[in-house]
């Protein structure tokens, strides 16, 4: 990684520098006493500082690698661009956001790779190295309210269940009408659903410990419905038993690949993608540019429209924020209310004949 940033002195840059006292009574006695941290060096190793600066300083490695991967790929284009990381300006920044669009990322991604590079920059206005974020202010497009409204209803939902009940293979039949039971009636992302793993299940109360996004080690109860857990049984039981599971240390994944490459492993975010899209696509269903994450909002609309509950719907996705949830019922308002049904054109007689 150091190669990539050996072009980084050859940019001036204001000479803001943040002296760190001497610690080597602390704990942090390998750090250089009177470390001087420049914004070259910060560039450099932003990855040595940016974890405590996400996720309330404990971020998972998944995350980590996301952030990471994203501020390289920004840092390489101010590169390219004769630019300092830590000297761009929002008119660059907003340039910035233009060549994403031209490289045709998914709005969802590029969301993401402002949310990287913000936490890249709060990092180094913490440290002194700028006075304000350059791309605070730059907004990316949205596509929530698409996303909202590109769900499955119930029927739909049945319909790629008995897709998956055609599937001979006990052990993948099963398997897969979890997957779609976690994702689109329990609401969990597809990253939960990798990182699921047999001891997450509490059998004794019915309750599974989720794995959530973030922070590490963040564990999260969920309260599936019987139909659910029975399915999970029946999945367990079907497990083939002539290899063993390829355990994680002390951990069992819970929801396992049946490829030649990793069987009986934890299965990718990949394969789950394949298998979701697979039925999708032999069902008509597939809907272009939509990921694994239409099942969310799947099981968040149709929770909403059975329960018109908000705070159910909360309690089931597991929103911090209200306003996030309270899409749902704004989203099902606009499809049950049609608001404008009294502005007819037509004099009422004739649309009696």
């Amino acid at each position: 990684m150091k190669k990539m940033y050996d072009n980084v002195n050859h940019f001036s840059t204001d000479e803001k520098t943040l002296v760190l006292p001497d610690v080597a009574s602390s704990s942090l006695a390998h750090i250089p006493a009177a470390q001087t941290i420049t914004p070259d060096y910060f560039v450099q190793h932003y990855h040595e500082f940016l974890p405590r600066y996400i996720a309330n300083g404990n971020p998972s490695s998944n995350t980590l690698k996301t952030y990471c991967s994203w501020i390289d790929h920004f840092i390489c284009w101010c590169l390219d661009n004769h630019l300092h990381p830590l000297a761009v300006n929002d008119y660059q920044m907003r340039l910035f956001r233009e060549y994403l669009i031209q490289e045709n990322y998914q709005p969802a991604t590029n969301h993401t790779v402002f949310m990287s590079i913000r936490s890249f920059f709060s990092a180094a206005q913490q440290l002194g190295l700028i006075s304000a974020n350059p791309c605070q202010d730059v907004s990316i497009a949205s596509t929530t309210s698409h996303n909202l409204l590109n769900f499955y209803s119930q029927e739909q939902m049945v319909e790629i269940c008995e897709f998956f009940d055609q599937e001979p293979d006990q052990f993948i039949r099963t398997r897969n009408i979890l997957i779609l039971y976690l994702m689109g009636v329990e609401g969990l992302r597809n990253i939960e659903v990798h990182r699921l793993c047999r001891e997450d299940v509490r059998w004794d109360i019915k309750v599974i410990m989720i794995r959530g996004k973030g922070a590490a080690g963040r564990l999260d109860p969920i309260y599936p419905c019987s139909e659910t857990f029975d399915i999970l049984k029946a999945y367990i039981d079907a497990i083939p038993t002539d290899k063993p599971i390829k355990k994680e240390g002390s951990l069992t994944p819970l929801i396992l690949s049946d490829s030649h490459n990793n069987e009986l492993g934890r299965i990718s975010r990949n394969g789950l993608r394949y298998i979701m899209n697979k039925a999708l696509k032999i069902t008509g269903l597939k809907q272009q540019g939509q990921t694994c994450h239409i099942f969310r909002h799947s099981c968040g609309t149709n929770l909403y429209q059975q329960t018109k509950d908000l705070r159910v719907v909360q309690d089931t996705l597991r929103h911090r924020d209200p306003k996030i949830t309270a899409r749902y019922a704004h989203v099902n308002q606009q499809l049950n209310n049609r608001v404008t049904s009294g502005l007819s054109l037509r004099r009422r007689e004739e649309q009696n004949d």
